[in-house]
């Protein structure tokens, strides 16, 4: 059994700081997937929550509603987009053949994303509990899944942020 010294520790822990940024980055592909169907799925399965009585006097009939929904399949779009890029990247980064630093902005604005969605699922679950007709079980378990992706893409961050360091120290 090789024993770990100070030379080949440092490699040791780029190669575990790459496995977790290949693995994380393939989870992050498959989270933006699974949002993209989430958000569709709320909205077919509750359309009040885009279309609000003052958003009913702006739209009139069918064209307006198709507007909202290609705004929406925008918003959408640009999110999963987001997603795909961090995921491939981070994969990219992962497998040691390109570094790129802007998607770690993304990864920030990805952690902010969901800690916003957590903190306001919580409180709209908090909210209702008074009141047992309107208790959305949906809630807990959108923050649930927001604070673990949250965690998940900071552990990206951080991952991507400690090979950088330790190849700029010249190890590597």
């Amino acid at each position: 059994m090789p024993v770990i010294t100070a030379e080949n520790d440092i490699p040791r822990k780029i190669r575990k700081y790459r496995d977790t940024l290949y693995i994380i980055g393939s989870g992050t592909i498959a989270l933006g997937i699974w949002n993209a169907v989430r958000i569709f799925l709320m909205v077919l399965n509750s359309p009040q929550i885009l279309i609000t009585p003052r958003l009913t006097e702006v739209i009139n009939g069918v064209p307006g509603i198709i507007v909202l929904f290609l705004v929406t399949a925008a918003v959408v779009g640009v999110l999963l987009s987001i997603y795909l890029f961090v995921g491939r990247k981070a994969r990219e980064e992962g497998l040691g053949r390109k570094k790129h630093s802007f998607y770690i902005a993304f990864i920030v604005l990805l952690i902010l994303f969901h800690a916003v969605g957590a903190i306001s699922s919580g409180i709209a679950f908090f909210g209702s509990i008074g009141e047992p007709e309107e208790v959305n079980l949906s809630h807990p378990v959108s923050v649930i899944v927001d604070v673990t992706a949250a965690v998940t893409l900071a552990e990206m961050l951080v991952s991507a942020v400690k090979i950088r360091v330790y190849e700029r120290n010249g190890v590597g």
